[in-house]
């Protein structure tokens, strides 16, 4: 922290105020180099709510990746959820021009943005691995036990279906848009 306060030209006793230690400093790091690259302009100019949402979850899930190791101190918390104000005030402008509730819409931010994060998380534990993490924690669990009670486990494992890569978001954010307009046409009908 000395250094740091050094290098910044700021009095360690404050810089140590703000910031109490390691964590919070790496913290601090993720979300001021997630934030500078989020902006709301595609998401204004996105055709409709499902185009809006596409557009905010790759921009989302981009900032997190660019992030490497350092997204691991991305949460949803004041400064994750300051950084994107007008990026999520524009993604809530397209719900309710769409006739989304509130609630749903607040539901909705919150599942496309930790969609995303856990996505981006997945993607980074798994750069540079030989063999993906889930698959290779399943095949080691089922190694120790009885393999025949797990059929339809090993049938799946056999598949070897990549969940870290584009086809997994893009199903995911599919789902999402699904449900989403399953919700959106339940409360019309209130």
């Amino acid at each position: 922290m000395q250094s740091l306060a050094k290098a910044m030209q700021v009095d360690r006793k404050a810089l140590n105020y703000y910031v109490k230690d390691r964590e919070a400093l790496l913290a601090i790091l993720a979300h001021k180099a997630f934030a500078d690259e989020f902006s709301p302009d595609a998401i204004r100019a996105a055709e409709d709510w499902r185009d809006a949402s596409r557009i905010y979850a790759s921009s989302f899930l981009e900032r997190a990746l660019s992030l490497g190791k350092l997204s691991e101190h991305l949460w949803f918390d004041e400064p994750l959820t300051t950084w994107s104000l007008e990026a999520n005030e524009s993604l809530f402008a397209r719900f309710f021009e769409a006739g989304f509730t509130d609630e749903a819409a607040t539901r909705l931010v919150t599942m496309l943005s930790t969609l995303c994060l856990g996505h981006a998380r997945d993607v980074i534990q798994a750069t540079g691995s030989m063999e993906k993490p889930r698959p290779k924690a399943l095949r080691a669990a089922l190694e120790r036990l009885n393999p025949e009670k797990f059929a339809n486990l090993l049938r799946i494992l056999d598949h070897g279906y990549d969940t870290y890569g584009d086809e997994q978001i893009d199903f995911s954010i599919d789902v999402f848009l699904v449900g989403a307009e399953a919700v959106l046409k339940r409360d019309l009908r209130r």
